[in-house]
């Protein structure tokens, strides 16, 4: 055993000597090439005690990223230093050894001078650093001291992360290498794929205390995964079953040249998930593609290549973030039908008559996308009713019909897609004479990575004319973001209703993440609240008017969502 322990700390100073003859500190990061064409790590088996050693060497190389006063400044390229020490580390065979091994290689990154003036968290904060995991009872007191050490002369570089603006005070991270021209990347880099993303979310997601997994679990449950994924498909997979733990619509996924490379098939139509997740063909992506003995607008899907949809929603929900169950399944609708084969077996209900028929799926570049025919942003409808197409309007719009809109004895703000521009507060100032308050935020200390507070609430604007007549606003799954942010602020005016169904439960603008092969992801990036503290991440906007589509409804190519609140605004 002695002479394991001298191996291992031999090797840990020969990889160490071999990199202070190659690099030096500099306040931006060395143009260090060592790892360009991959780690060559060679893992060993898995065993309890390795997973557990590769679990603390992820929260130990996330924490010096983002409080080391050295390392945050980017003097050295901290993705190619988990290289440099791994080979060593992978030889230690108990936590003794391992403790040892962290706090040598810790210590190895100069002394940290005594910081008197650390920036204290807030006793205020709406959330705190959780850094249970440095613990005295379950790590040495070297490793221990060493930890805290940095903790307590933490001085942020802001290299790696700082805020995305002043006015948005989101994470914005920075210097983060996606690795693109990396086909599959190396065991290596997988692992650094899980510890960047697992510390990112850990420090900077506002909302990780709503997820339903404990995220102190989260590495040690996708070391193996991410380990063994040796081909792109598992890869890609194991990132989604990640992205999938925080609970988030935001929690998008995409690499259009990995996805590709998948061969990776879709079918011509659309389909949604109604009320009791019924399945149906809602719309096409390109009509000329659809077969005349298959499935059609209106029709119910019941399987797929011989099994229930039931079984694919809980078969793919595992791989899908969302905020709550309405956006899971409008996330799995977009795929579901798709896969990595050229057709697909549909059987289906056509006017209550069971059909089965063979579809052809198409490759993403074959496959022209439905362009949309309706861009007209405001219309007038019956009965002196206005309506605005959020997602079409622009701020010269809104200057050019505001006196009409006082004109109408009604009006409709669709907001059942992404807004198209920041519009809110203008179309709000020509429809108020007051300001209302209508959300606050939490934002991220960049001092304290962990700790997020709150913001004073946020405002709506106003003009000189108020809005006399009633005002309804059409919501759905498809309301994300900051089209939740606006139903929120709309939701302030008098004689205003909200009529659809609940939101994607995502607001707050998002952080960015790069994952080693190319691959993105986002993650919300401020909490966002009711004045009064009320929860919207995960709820969603809550209509005052329930109304789901139904297959008839669709079948006949009507809106019902705009039919109620016709009727709603007519009353």
């Amino acid at each position: 055993m002695k002479k394991h322990i001298l191996f291992t700390l031999l090797l840990f100073f020969c990889v160490t000597l071999s990199h202070a003859q190659t690099s030096s500190v500099k306040t931006e990061t060395v143009q260090d090439t060592a790892y360009d064409h991959g780690s060559n790590i060679e893992f060993p088996e898995m065993t309890p005690q390795l997973v557990d050693n590769l679990e603390l060497l992820g929260r130990v190389w996330g924490f010096l990223k983002y409080h080391h006063p050295t390392i945050s400044k980017g003097a050295y390229n901290w993705d190619y230093e988990l290289f440099r020490m791994l080979p060593g580390y992978l030889q230690v065979t108990d936590s003794k050894q391992r403790d040892a091994y962290l706090a040598k290689w810790i210590l190895h990154y100069g002394k940290i001078p005594v910081n008197k003036n650390v920036t204290p968290v807030d006793t205020n904060a709406f959330l705190k650093p959780d850094l249970a995991w440095i613990n005295s009872e379950t790590l040495s007191p070297k490793l221990y001291k060493t930890l805290m050490n940095v903790y307590q002369n933490r001085n942020n570089g802001y290299y790696y992360v700082s805020y995305n603006s002043l006015w948005v005070k989101n994470a914005q991270f920075k210097h983060e290498n996606d690795y693109d021209e990396m086909d599959h990347p190396d065991a290596g880099f997988r692992l650094l794929a899980l510890y960047r993303y697992w510390n990112m979310v850990y420090y900077f997601f506002p909302d990780l205390y709503l997820a339903d997994a404990d995220w102190n679990t989260v590495i040690k449950n996708h070391i193996s995964s991410f380990l063994s994924a040796e081909d792109k498909t598992t890869y890609w997979r194991a990132i989604k079953r990640l992205i999938a733990q925080i609970d988030d619509t935001h929690g998008a996924m995409w690499s259009m040249k990995f996805k590709q490379s998948l061969n990776y098939y879709r079918t011509p139509f659309r389909v949604s998930f109604l009320k009791n997740d019924t399945l149906v063909v809602s719309d096409y992506w390109d009509s000329e593609k659809i077969d005349s003995a298959g499935p059609h607008i209106g029709d119910i899907i019941t399987h797929i290549d011989g099994k229930p949809v039931s079984y694919y929603v809980d078969s793919l929900s595992p791989y899908y973030s969302a905020s709550n169950h309405r956006a899971k399944v409008r996330n799995i609708s977009w795929e579901i039908c798709n896969g990595y084969t050229p057709s697909v077996s549909i059987s289906y209900l056509s006017d209550g008559i069971p059909k089965e028929a063979t579809i052809t799926r198409y490759n993403f570049e074959e496959m022209s996308a439905k362009t949309k025919t309706d861009s007209i942003c405001y219309k007038l409808l019956r009965d002196s009713i206005g309506y605005v197409s959020m997602d079409d309007i622009t701020k010269e719009w809104v200057e050019r019909i505001a006196d009409t809109l006082h004109t109408t004895k009604g009006l409709i703000l669709d907001l059942r897609e992404y807004p198209n521009e920041s519009i809110n507060y203008k179309l709000y100032s020509v429809l108020s004479d007051k300001s209302r308050p209508f959300f606050k935020a939490t934002c991220p200390d960049m001092s304290n990575p962990g700790a997020f507070g709150w913001t004073k609430p946020g405002y709506t604007g106003k003009g000189k004319q108020a809005y006399k007549g009633k005002i309804a606003i059409l919501i759905s799954e498809q309301s994300q973001s900051h089209a939740e942010f606006c139903t929120m602020m709309y939701r302030t005016l008098p004689n205003s209703i909200v009529i659809g169904n609940t939101t994607a439960g995502a607001d707050g603008d998002v952080v960015g993440i790069q994952f080693p092969g190319g691959i993105n992801s986002y993650f919300s990036g401020i909490g966002i609240y009711y004045p009064d503290g009320t929860e919207t991440q995960r709820v969603g906007i809550i209509p005052d008017i329930y109304v789901w589509p139904t297959v008839k409804g669709i079948y006949e190519g009507r809106d019902e969502l705009l039919e109620k609140a016709l009727e709603w605004l007519s009353q």
